[in-house]
């Protein structure tokens, strides 16, 4: 189902909105979730809350599958692999109040993100779900992010178990899938870096247009192939800033763009997990 679709159907139940209203609403649930979530799951948020009962789709799935065989508008779907991230829960308002929190599985095929929703959130609000466990996700459903890449979501009728009892020793960690830093460019998007620390600038404060106050440090991380400054935005910066020279530092999940005076950079923001002497 397209966004496109989800808004339709909000405006078909509610005539007395209008659909720049509900653009308004989506664009504050960007900015309540941290600009996680795609919008089409965002705007199923907003379609609860304006009593839309969404048709789902009716593609299912038993057997545990393959990252990269996954495909959006899956069903009771069940993945495997290693916990190789696990980020902070997020609460988000409205009628429905509620939280969730993201997750990143390896399996030799690739990496997936994991959302959870409400009670599946409470595991890591209380520490139950750690990097570098083995775990298995059963009845899920799939849905694409705000990049277009397919992403697996649990919900009340989900279920999550820790070290299953099949050979979790299968399941690769991080390593598996770092890129060196000489071999970077600028249309990988999204990487995962494992290097050590070079240097540390000291980090800067400035003000939004919004008015908000942000924050900014630089780094340089290196590995053998080579060098590359790493930008990190507000918490992380605040995570970083105390790093010192020749830490061993682990970014999952880090964006690569040009940089203004040429030459690539790597930027970490909230939805990178990052691991410091490991």
């Amino acid at each position: 189902m397209t966004t496109q679709d989800l808004i339709k159907q909000i405006l078909a139940r509610n005539p007395q909105i209008s659909q720049f209203q509900i653009m308004e609403r989506l664009q504050a649930e960007r900015a309540r979730t941290g600009g996680l979530l795609c919008d089409e799951t965002l705007l199923r948020l907003i379609a609860a809350k304006f009593g839309v009962e969404v048709e789902q789709n009716t593609i299912h799935n038993s057997g545990v599958m393959l990252t990269s065989r996954l495909l959006a508008g899956f069903n009771d779907v069940t993945v495997a692999g290693r916990l190789i991230a696990v980020f902070p829960v997020r609460s988000f308002e409205g009628e429905k109040p509620g939280k969730f929190a993201t997750l990143m599985v390896a399996d030799n095929e690739g990496i997936l993100r994991v959302v959870l929703w409400n009670d599946k959130a409470e595991l890591v609000e209380k520490g139950d779900l750690k990097a570098g466990q083995a775990i298995r996700f059963l009845h899920g459903y799939t849905r694409c992010d705000r990049y277009g890449k397919v992403e697996l979501h649990l919900g009340g009728k989900s279920q999550l178990v820790i070290e299953p009892p099949e050979t979790s020793v299968d399941y690769p960690n991080i390593g598996k899938f770092v890129t060196k830093i000489g071999s970077l460019k600028s249309n990988l998007g999204n990487v995962h870096l494992s290097g050590k620390v070079r240097d540390v600038r000291e980090p800067k404060t400035f003000t939004r247009n919004d008015a908000s106050e942000g924050k900014v440090l630089r780094l340089v991380l290196a590995d053998d192939s080579g060098e590359v400054t790493v930008v990190a935005w507000d918490e992380k910066a605040t995570e970083l800033e105390k790093l010192k020279m020749n830490e061993a530092l682990q970014l999952v999940n880090v964006r690569v763009k040009e940089a203004q005076q040429g030459g690539l950079e790597v930027h970490v923001d909230s939805s990178t997990y990052v691991v410091i002497n490991e």
